[in-house]
Protein backbone atom coordinates (compact mmCIF):
# COMPACT_ATOMS: atom_id res chain seq x y z
CA UNK A 1 0.00 0.00 0.00
CA UNK A 2 1.62 3.31 -0.73
CA UNK A 3 2.45 5.16 2.09
CA UNK A 4 0.93 8.41 0.99
CA UNK A 5 -2.64 6.52 1.12
CA UNK A 6 -1.76 5.48 4.42
CA UNK A 7 -0.90 8.77 5.55
CA UNK A 8 -4.25 10.03 4.39
CA UNK A 9 -5.88 7.15 6.46
CA UNK A 10 -3.63 8.08 9.28
CA UNK A 11 -4.72 11.54 9.53
CA UNK A 12 -8.68 9.90 9.44
CA UNK A 13 -7.72 9.11 13.20
CA UNK A 14 -8.70 11.38 16.17
CA UNK A 15 -6.22 13.97 16.43
CA UNK A 16 -5.98 13.25 19.90
CA UNK A 17 -4.60 9.90 19.06
CA UNK A 18 -2.57 10.74 16.00
CA UNK A 19 -1.00 13.28 18.27
CA UNK A 20 -0.27 10.32 21.14
CA UNK A 21 1.46 8.18 18.12
CA UNK A 22 3.81 10.90 17.37
CA UNK A 23 4.76 11.12 20.99
CA UNK A 24 5.82 7.23 20.75
CA UNK A 25 7.85 8.26 17.27
CA UNK A 26 9.79 11.06 19.10
CA UNK A 27 10.36 8.91 22.54
CA UNK A 28 11.05 6.21 19.81
CA UNK A 29 13.88 8.25 18.34
CA UNK A 30 14.97 9.18 21.91
CA UNK A 31 15.68 6.07 22.87
CA UNK A 32 17.14 5.11 19.50
CA UNK A 33 15.27 1.68 19.70
CA UNK A 34 13.07 0.31 16.93
CA UNK A 35 9.47 1.13 17.44
CA UNK A 36 6.45 -0.23 15.66
CA UNK A 37 2.80 -0.57 15.18
CA UNK A 38 1.05 -3.79 15.27
CA UNK A 39 -1.99 -6.07 15.29
CA UNK A 40 -5.69 -5.23 14.75
CA UNK A 41 -5.12 -1.26 14.31
CA UNK A 42 -2.97 -1.45 11.30
CA UNK A 43 -5.95 -4.03 9.83
CA UNK A 44 -8.74 -1.67 10.81
CA UNK A 45 -6.37 1.56 9.63
CA UNK A 46 -6.22 -0.38 6.00
CA UNK A 47 -9.73 -1.37 6.02
CA UNK A 48 -11.22 2.17 7.24
CA UNK A 49 -12.81 0.79 10.66
CA UNK A 50 -12.58 2.55 13.26
CA UNK A 51 -10.04 0.83 16.40
CA UNK A 52 -8.29 2.81 19.13
CA UNK A 53 -6.28 0.18 20.52
CA UNK A 54 -2.63 0.98 20.55
CA UNK A 55 -0.60 -2.22 20.28
CA UNK A 56 3.05 -1.65 20.27
CA UNK A 57 6.03 -3.93 19.45
CA UNK A 58 9.80 -3.10 20.49
CA UNK A 59 13.02 -4.39 19.08
CA UNK A 60 14.29 -3.87 22.69
CA UNK A 61 13.66 -3.42 26.57
CA UNK A 62 9.50 -2.81 26.47
CA UNK A 63 9.82 -2.27 30.18
CA UNK A 64 12.53 0.49 30.16
CA UNK A 65 10.38 2.38 26.77
CA UNK A 66 7.11 1.68 29.17
CA UNK A 67 9.10 4.14 31.64
CA UNK A 68 10.48 6.44 28.95
CA UNK A 69 7.48 6.77 27.40
CA UNK A 70 5.07 7.26 30.62
CA UNK A 71 7.55 10.34 32.14
CA UNK A 72 6.99 11.98 28.70
CA UNK A 73 3.34 12.18 28.85
CA UNK A 74 3.37 12.37 32.77
CA UNK A 75 0.77 9.48 33.50
CA UNK A 76 0.83 6.82 34.81
CA UNK A 77 1.92 2.91 33.62
CA UNK A 78 2.00 -0.86 34.77
CA UNK A 79 4.62 -3.38 34.13
CA UNK A 80 3.94 -6.79 33.56
CA UNK A 81 7.67 -8.46 34.22
CA UNK A 82 7.25 -11.96 33.18
CA UNK A 83 5.69 -11.60 29.38
CA UNK A 84 8.31 -8.51 29.41
CA UNK A 85 4.95 -5.84 28.68
CA UNK A 86 3.74 -2.67 29.90
CA UNK A 87 0.78 -0.41 29.47
CA UNK A 88 0.66 3.06 29.70
CA UNK A 89 -2.45 5.08 30.23
CA UNK A 90 -2.85 7.97 28.50
CA UNK A 91 -6.35 8.99 29.02
CA UNK A 92 -8.69 7.94 26.87
CA UNK A 93 -6.51 5.76 25.55
CA UNK A 94 -3.86 3.26 26.76
CA UNK A 95 -0.74 1.93 24.81
CA UNK A 96 0.30 -1.36 25.11
CA UNK A 97 3.76 -2.40 24.66
CA UNK A 98 6.02 -5.36 24.27
CA UNK A 99 9.22 -6.75 23.32
CA UNK A 100 9.61 -7.95 19.97
CA UNK A 101 9.68 -11.97 20.75
CA UNK A 102 9.26 -15.49 19.20
CA UNK A 103 7.20 -18.61 20.77
CA UNK A 104 7.87 -22.02 21.73
CA UNK A 105 4.98 -24.54 22.12
CA UNK A 106 6.12 -27.36 24.13
CA UNK A 107 2.65 -28.80 24.88
CA UNK A 108 -0.34 -27.95 22.23
CA UNK A 109 -3.64 -26.06 23.34
CA UNK A 110 -1.07 -24.38 26.44
CA UNK A 111 0.22 -20.68 26.28
CA UNK A 112 3.56 -20.70 24.64
CA UNK A 113 7.29 -19.59 25.97
CA UNK A 114 8.73 -16.77 24.60
CA UNK A 115 11.66 -14.98 24.16
CA UNK A 116 12.92 -11.64 22.86
CA UNK A 117 13.38 -11.44 19.31
CA UNK A 118 13.10 -8.97 16.49
CA UNK A 119 9.74 -7.51 14.35
CA UNK A 120 10.03 -10.83 12.14
CA UNK A 121 9.11 -13.39 14.56
CA UNK A 122 7.19 -11.50 16.69
CA UNK A 123 4.83 -11.22 13.45
CA UNK A 124 5.05 -14.81 12.80
CA UNK A 125 3.73 -15.84 15.82
CA UNK A 126 0.75 -13.73 14.70
CA UNK A 127 -3.06 -16.02 14.46
CA UNK A 128 -3.66 -15.08 10.91
CA UNK A 129 -1.82 -12.89 7.90
CA UNK A 130 -4.44 -9.73 8.02
CA UNK A 131 -2.96 -9.55 12.14
CA UNK A 132 0.60 -9.97 10.96
CA UNK A 133 0.96 -6.61 9.62
CA UNK A 134 3.15 -3.51 11.42
CA UNK A 135 3.46 0.03 10.98
CA UNK A 136 6.86 1.62 11.63
CA UNK A 137 6.64 4.73 14.03
CA UNK A 138 10.05 5.45 13.43
CA UNK A 139 10.78 9.05 11.59
CA UNK A 140 12.98 7.98 9.10
CA UNK A 141 10.35 5.87 7.98
CA UNK A 142 7.21 6.64 9.56
CA UNK A 143 3.83 4.79 8.84
CA UNK A 144 6.20 2.33 6.41
CA UNK A 145 3.64 -0.64 5.98
CA UNK A 146 5.79 -3.87 6.94
CA UNK A 147 4.23 -7.16 5.24
CA UNK A 148 6.19 -10.35 5.71
CA UNK A 149 3.27 -12.11 5.48
CA UNK A 150 1.02 -11.18 2.46
CA UNK A 151 -1.31 -9.89 5.31
CA UNK A 152 -2.28 -6.58 2.77
CA UNK A 153 -2.78 -8.93 -0.32
CA UNK A 154 -5.14 -11.36 2.07
CA UNK A 155 -7.00 -8.09 3.05
CA UNK A 156 -7.46 -6.77 -0.54
CA UNK A 157 -8.60 -10.21 -1.20
CA UNK A 158 -10.68 -10.65 2.32
CA UNK A 159 -9.13 -13.56 2.97
CA UNK A 160 -8.22 -15.17 6.32
CA UNK A 161 -4.96 -17.18 6.21
CA UNK A 162 -2.83 -19.03 9.08
CA UNK A 163 0.78 -18.05 9.39
CA UNK A 164 1.56 -21.96 9.00
CA UNK A 165 -0.70 -25.63 8.79
CA UNK A 166 -0.21 -26.81 12.78
CA UNK A 167 -1.76 -22.77 13.93
CA UNK A 168 -4.93 -24.60 14.95
CA UNK A 169 -3.22 -27.25 16.76
CA UNK A 170 -0.94 -25.27 18.57
CA UNK A 171 -3.29 -22.75 19.53
CA UNK A 172 -6.60 -24.22 19.31
CA UNK A 173 -8.85 -21.03 20.66
CA UNK A 174 -7.47 -19.54 16.83
CA UNK A 175 -10.63 -21.63 15.69
CA UNK A 176 -13.15 -19.35 17.74
CA UNK A 177 -10.85 -16.35 16.54
CA UNK A 178 -10.93 -17.17 12.45
CA UNK A 179 -15.08 -17.59 13.12
CA UNK A 180 -15.11 -14.31 14.42
CA UNK A 181 -12.83 -12.31 12.04
CA UNK A 182 -14.79 -14.44 9.29
CA UNK A 183 -18.26 -13.23 10.04
CA UNK A 184 -16.99 -9.74 10.93
CA UNK A 185 -15.52 -8.75 7.97
CA UNK A 186 -17.39 -11.08 5.59
CA UNK A 187 -13.95 -12.76 4.48
CA UNK A 188 -13.84 -16.06 3.42
CA UNK A 189 -11.10 -18.91 4.25
CA UNK A 190 -8.14 -19.64 2.19
CA UNK A 191 -8.66 -23.27 1.24
CA UNK A 192 -5.59 -24.77 3.03
CA UNK A 193 -6.83 -23.06 6.58
CA UNK A 194 -10.36 -23.93 6.03
CA UNK A 195 -8.58 -27.46 5.59
CA UNK A 196 -6.47 -26.86 8.91
CA UNK A 197 -9.26 -25.74 10.86
CA UNK A 198 -11.30 -28.30 9.97
CA UNK A 199 -8.21 -31.35 10.83
CA UNK A 200 -8.01 -29.50 14.47
CA UNK A 201 -12.38 -29.48 14.85
CA UNK A 202 -11.91 -33.57 13.71
CA UNK A 203 -8.98 -33.54 16.47
CA UNK A 204 -11.28 -32.12 19.07
CA UNK A 205 -8.34 -29.37 19.48
CA UNK A 206 -10.90 -26.90 21.43
CA UNK A 207 -10.86 -30.03 24.14
CA UNK A 208 -7.33 -28.97 24.75
CA UNK A 209 -7.73 -25.13 25.38
CA UNK A 210 -7.97 -24.49 29.37
CA UNK A 211 -12.09 -23.45 30.19
CA UNK A 212 -11.37 -19.55 31.07
CA UNK A 213 -9.30 -19.01 27.92
CA UNK A 214 -12.49 -20.84 25.91
CA UNK A 215 -14.72 -18.59 28.02
CA UNK A 216 -12.73 -15.08 27.09
CA UNK A 217 -13.16 -16.25 23.33
CA UNK A 218 -16.73 -17.52 23.61
CA UNK A 219 -17.46 -14.47 25.19
CA UNK A 220 -15.36 -12.26 22.58
CA UNK A 221 -17.33 -13.91 20.04
CA UNK A 222 -20.81 -12.92 22.07
CA UNK A 223 -19.58 -9.76 22.02
CA UNK A 224 -19.50 -8.69 17.82
CA UNK A 225 -21.85 -6.48 16.68
CA UNK A 226 -24.20 -9.57 15.10
CA UNK A 227 -23.99 -12.33 17.82
CA UNK A 228 -26.67 -14.57 15.55
CA UNK A 229 -24.61 -14.44 13.00
CA UNK A 230 -21.37 -15.66 15.02
CA UNK A 231 -23.64 -18.18 16.19
CA UNK A 232 -24.73 -20.10 13.12
CA UNK A 233 -21.57 -20.13 11.87
CA UNK A 234 -19.66 -21.58 14.79
CA UNK A 235 -22.43 -23.89 14.85
CA UNK A 236 -21.88 -25.02 10.56
CA UNK A 237 -18.20 -25.08 11.50
CA UNK A 238 -17.44 -26.48 15.06
CA UNK A 239 -20.46 -27.17 17.00
CA UNK A 240 -20.51 -26.41 20.54
CA UNK A 241 -19.35 -29.70 21.94
CA UNK A 242 -16.82 -27.99 23.92
CA UNK A 243 -19.54 -26.19 25.53
CA UNK A 244 -21.28 -29.75 25.88
CA UNK A 245 -24.16 -28.31 23.94
CA UNK A 246 -25.88 -30.22 21.19
CA UNK A 247 -26.01 -28.91 17.82
CA UNK A 248 -28.39 -26.29 17.31
CA UNK A 249 -31.62 -27.09 14.89
CA UNK A 250 -34.03 -24.96 13.57
CA UNK A 251 -36.10 -24.54 16.89
CA UNK A 252 -32.79 -22.92 18.65
CA UNK A 253 -32.57 -20.99 15.60
CA UNK A 254 -35.47 -19.97 16.07
CA UNK A 255 -35.19 -19.16 19.52
CA UNK A 256 -32.12 -16.92 18.67
CA UNK A 257 -33.94 -14.84 15.93
CA UNK A 258 -36.72 -13.81 19.08
CA UNK A 259 -33.78 -12.93 20.88
CA UNK A 260 -31.97 -11.05 18.42
CA UNK A 261 -35.74 -9.06 17.94
CA UNK A 262 -36.84 -8.08 21.53
CA UNK A 263 -33.23 -7.01 22.15
CA UNK A 264 -33.89 -4.32 19.12
CA UNK A 265 -37.28 -3.70 20.50
CA UNK A 266 -35.90 -2.99 23.95
CA UNK A 267 -33.06 -0.64 22.83
CA UNK A 268 -35.89 1.06 20.31
CA UNK A 269 -38.23 1.35 23.07
CA UNK A 270 -36.26 2.05 26.25
CA UNK A 271 -33.18 4.03 24.92
CA UNK A 272 -32.07 6.00 28.30
CA UNK A 273 -32.36 2.54 30.62
CA UNK A 274 -28.84 1.04 30.86
CA UNK A 275 -27.22 -1.36 27.96
CA UNK A 276 -28.17 -4.95 27.91
CA UNK A 277 -25.17 -7.45 28.35
CA UNK A 278 -26.81 -8.93 24.89
CA UNK A 279 -23.74 -11.56 25.29
CA UNK A 280 -25.24 -13.23 28.34
CA UNK A 281 -28.63 -13.48 26.53
CA UNK A 282 -27.74 -15.15 23.86
CA UNK A 283 -25.36 -17.79 25.91
CA UNK A 284 -28.77 -17.82 28.05
CA UNK A 285 -30.46 -19.31 24.83
CA UNK A 286 -27.83 -21.19 23.44
CA UNK A 287 -27.72 -23.02 27.17
CA UNK A 288 -31.69 -23.41 26.68
CA UNK A 289 -31.88 -27.04 26.27
CA UNK A 290 -29.07 -28.00 28.46
CA UNK A 291 -30.05 -29.16 31.77
CA UNK A 292 -29.71 -26.72 35.27
CA UNK A 293 -27.25 -29.25 36.86
CA UNK A 294 -25.40 -29.41 33.61
CA UNK A 295 -25.49 -25.67 32.70
CA UNK A 296 -24.38 -25.24 36.67
CA UNK A 297 -21.09 -27.44 36.45
CA UNK A 298 -20.36 -25.34 32.67
CA UNK A 299 -20.05 -22.11 34.09
CA UNK A 300 -18.46 -23.28 37.52
CA UNK A 301 -15.76 -24.54 34.85
CA UNK A 302 -15.93 -21.60 32.64
CA UNK A 303 -15.17 -19.56 35.65
CA UNK A 304 -17.79 -16.77 34.90
CA UNK A 305 -17.93 -13.84 37.18
CA UNK A 306 -20.51 -13.82 39.83
CA UNK A 307 -23.04 -11.79 38.13
CA UNK A 308 -22.58 -13.24 35.32
CA UNK A 309 -23.55 -16.53 36.63
CA UNK A 310 -26.41 -15.46 39.05
CA UNK A 311 -27.97 -14.26 35.92
CA UNK A 312 -27.14 -18.00 33.95
CA UNK A 313 -29.01 -19.78 36.43
CA UNK A 314 -32.07 -17.30 36.74
CA UNK A 315 -33.03 -17.56 33.03
CA UNK A 316 -33.67 -21.22 34.10
CA UNK A 317 -36.95 -20.19 36.10
CA UNK A 318 -38.85 -20.25 33.01
CA UNK A 319 -41.93 -21.24 34.99
CA UNK A 320 -42.44 -17.29 35.91
CA UNK A 321 -44.01 -17.00 32.65
CA UNK A 322 -47.05 -19.26 33.29
CA UNK A 323 -47.94 -16.82 36.12
CA UNK A 324 -47.39 -14.03 33.66
CA UNK A 325 -49.40 -15.31 31.05
CA UNK A 326 -52.69 -14.76 33.15
CA UNK A 327 -54.23 -11.10 33.46
CA UNK A 328 -53.05 -10.00 37.08
CA UNK A 329 -52.74 -6.92 38.88
CA UNK A 330 -49.57 -5.01 38.30
CA UNK A 331 -48.42 -5.22 41.59
CA UNK A 332 -48.58 -9.17 41.28
CA UNK A 333 -46.60 -8.55 37.74
CA UNK A 334 -44.07 -6.15 39.43
CA UNK A 335 -43.23 -8.88 42.19
CA UNK A 336 -42.85 -11.79 39.96
CA UNK A 337 -40.24 -9.23 37.38
CA UNK A 338 -38.40 -7.01 40.21
CA UNK A 339 -35.26 -9.23 41.62
CA UNK A 340 -34.67 -10.90 37.44
CA UNK A 341 -31.70 -8.77 35.61
CA UNK A 342 -33.23 -6.61 32.41
CA UNK A 343 -31.07 -9.78 30.38
CA UNK A 344 -33.17 -12.85 31.86
CA UNK A 345 -36.15 -10.11 31.74
CA UNK A 346 -35.71 -9.56 27.95
CA UNK A 347 -34.80 -13.59 27.53
CA UNK A 348 -38.21 -14.54 29.24
CA UNK A 349 -39.69 -11.92 26.55
CA UNK A 350 -37.85 -13.92 23.64
CA UNK A 351 -39.39 -17.56 25.26
CA UNK A 352 -43.01 -16.50 25.46
CA UNK A 353 -45.79 -16.69 22.48
CA UNK A 354 -48.16 -15.77 25.16
CA UNK A 355 -49.28 -11.57 24.23
CA UNK A 356 -50.81 -11.32 27.60
CA UNK A 357 -46.73 -12.60 29.34
CA UNK A 358 -45.19 -10.00 26.55
CA UNK A 359 -47.87 -7.24 27.59
CA UNK A 360 -47.44 -7.59 31.28
CA UNK A 361 -43.24 -7.40 30.71
CA UNK A 362 -43.76 -4.44 28.59
CA UNK A 363 -45.48 -2.87 31.02
CA UNK A 364 -43.03 -3.80 33.92
CA UNK A 365 -40.29 -2.39 31.52
CA UNK A 366 -42.55 0.94 30.86
CA UNK A 367 -44.20 1.80 33.35
CA UNK A 368 -43.95 -0.71 36.92
CA UNK A 369 -40.15 -0.12 36.71
CA UNK A 370 -40.73 3.51 36.79
CA UNK A 371 -43.18 3.95 39.64
CA UNK A 372 -41.36 5.17 42.86
CA UNK A 373 -43.17 6.50 46.42
CA UNK A 374 -42.72 9.82 47.25
CA UNK A 375 -43.28 8.78 51.48
CA UNK A 376 -40.04 7.41 52.92
CA UNK A 377 -39.63 5.94 56.67
CA UNK A 378 -38.82 9.49 58.04
CA UNK A 379 -42.38 9.77 57.04
CA UNK A 380 -43.94 7.09 59.06
CA UNK A 381 -42.09 8.04 62.31
CA UNK A 382 -43.80 11.70 62.00
CA UNK A 383 -47.21 10.43 61.80
CA UNK A 384 -46.30 8.31 65.09
CA UNK A 385 -46.81 5.00 63.80
CA UNK A 386 -44.92 2.43 65.93
CA UNK A 387 -42.98 0.27 65.75
CA UNK A 388 -40.77 1.00 62.78
CA UNK A 389 -40.16 -2.26 62.02
CA UNK A 390 -43.32 -2.77 60.19
CA UNK A 391 -42.09 0.30 58.44
CA UNK A 392 -40.94 -2.01 55.15
CA UNK A 393 -44.38 -3.70 55.19
CA UNK A 394 -46.14 -0.71 55.88
CA UNK A 395 -44.34 0.92 52.59
CA UNK A 396 -44.55 -1.81 50.43
CA UNK A 397 -48.17 -2.13 51.40
CA UNK A 398 -48.54 1.60 49.90
CA UNK A 399 -46.52 0.55 46.66
CA UNK A 400 -48.50 -1.88 45.70
CA UNK A 401 -51.26 0.33 45.96
CA UNK A 402 -49.51 2.57 44.05
CA UNK A 403 -49.08 0.38 41.48
CA UNK A 404 -52.01 -0.47 40.97
CA UNK A 405 -53.14 2.79 40.04
CA UNK A 406 -55.46 3.00 43.65
CA UNK A 407 -53.15 5.92 44.71
CA UNK A 408 -51.45 8.44 42.94
CA UNK A 409 -50.64 11.54 44.84
CA UNK A 410 -48.16 11.87 47.76
CA UNK A 411 -51.50 13.09 50.02
CA UNK A 412 -52.90 9.75 49.26
CA UNK A 413 -49.64 7.79 50.09
CA UNK A 414 -49.87 9.78 53.79
CA UNK A 415 -54.16 9.30 53.90
CA UNK A 416 -53.10 5.15 53.16
CA UNK A 417 -50.47 5.51 55.96
CA UNK A 418 -52.76 6.86 58.52
CA UNK A 419 -54.51 3.76 58.53
CA UNK A 420 -51.54 2.06 59.96
CA UNK A 421 -51.94 4.15 63.62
Amino acid sequence: MPKMDLKIKFSKLPSSLQNLIKVVCECAERSNLKVYLVGGIVRDLILGRPNFDLDIVIEGDALKFSEVLSKYLGVDFRKHHSFGTATVFSSPYKIDLATARKEFYFKKGTLPKVEPSDLFDDLKRRDFTINSLALSLNKSNFLELIDYFGGFSDLKKKVIRVLHKDSFLEDPTRILRAIRFKERFNFKFSYSTYKYLKQAVRAEALEWVSFHRLRDELQLLLKEEDPFRMIKALNRITGFYFLGIEPLGKEDYSLLRRVKKAINWYKKNFPHKRELDEWVIYLMALFRKVSLKKMKNIIDKLGFKRGDRIRLITSKKVKVLDKLSKNIAPSRVYKILESFSFEVIIFFYSLTGSKLAKNNIQNFLGKFNQVRLTIRGKDLKNLGIKPQAIYGKILERIFNKKLDGKIISREEELREARRFL
